[in-house]
C-alpha cells in the first residue's frame, strides 16, 4: 500500500467505538489514528533523509572545496594558455623576421644585380664609343692624308693650266694607302 493511500473519506457507519476511558471528549474515530499511524511512519522515513545544518555546512564546505579546485583548474589552464600564446607569438615573430631577411636578402640581390648590369653595360658602351672614336680618327687621318696627297698633285693657284695631271682612279686611290683592320672602308 503507497503512502498517500489514506483513506480521507467518510467514516464508516459501522465502525464507531465508545470514547476511550470514559472521557468527555469526541468520540474515538479509528481512521484518524489510522491516518496518524501512516503521517507518523512518513515523518520517520523522511526526517531522517533531511539535511541538518551540519549537513548543510558540510555541504558548504565541499562546495567552496570544489570551488577553490576548479579555480585552481582553471587558473592552471589560463598559465597554460598564456604560455602556449606566448610561444606562439614568439614563433610567429620568429617566421616574420626570418621572412623579412629572405625578402630584404632578394630585394639586394636584384638590386646588386641590376646595378651590376648597368655597370657591365656601361663599360661595354664606353669601350664601344673608344673603338669608334678610334676608327673615326683613323678614318679622318686617312681622309686627310689623301686630301693632302690630292691637293699636292693639283697645280697652284693661278699658274698657267698645263697639261692635265693624271687623275688616279678610284682602285688607284683605294690600293694606294689601305685602311686598318677592322676600319670601315670608304665605299667604292
Amino acid at each position: 500500500m503507497s503512502m498517500n493511500a489514506v483513506n480521507s473519506g467518510p467514516p464508516d457507519p459501522e465502525n464507531k467505538r465508545a470514547s476511550v476511558a470514559g472521557g468527555g471528549g469526541p468520540p474515538y474515530d479509528n481512521d484518524m489514528d489510522r491516518r496518524l499511524t501512516v503521517l507518523e511512519t512518513r515523518f520517520d522515513t523522511i526526517l531522517p533523509t533531511l539535511a541538518t545544518k551540519a549537513d548543510l555546512v558540510e555541504l558548504r564546505l565541499d562546495l567552496e572545496r570544489m570551488f577553490f579546485n576548479l579555480q585552481a583548474k582553471l587558473n592552471d589552464d589560463i598559465n597554460k594558455l598564456s604560455n602556449e600564446m606566448h610561444k606562439l607569438r614568439a614563433e610567429v615573430h620568429a617566421s616574420l623576421m626570418s621572412m623579412a631577411k629572405w625578402c630584404i636578402g632578394i630585394a639586394i640581390t636584384v638590386i646588386l644585380g641590376v646595378v651590376s648590369q648597368g655597370i657591365y653595360l656601361n663599360k661595354q658602351i664606353t669601350d664601344q664609343s673608344a673603338h669608334l672614336s678610334k676608327q673615326i680618327a683613323d678614318q679622318s687621318a686617312h681622309l686627310n692624308k689623301q686630301i693632302a696627297d690630292l691637293a699636292a698633285r693639283l697645280p697652284p693657284a693661278g699658274a698657267p693650266a698645263a697639261a692635265a695631271p693624271h687623275r688616279p682612279s678610284a682602285a688607284e686611290l683605294a690600293s694606294a694607302s689601305p685602311p686598318q683592320g677592322g676600319t670601315i672602308a670608304a665605299p667604292r
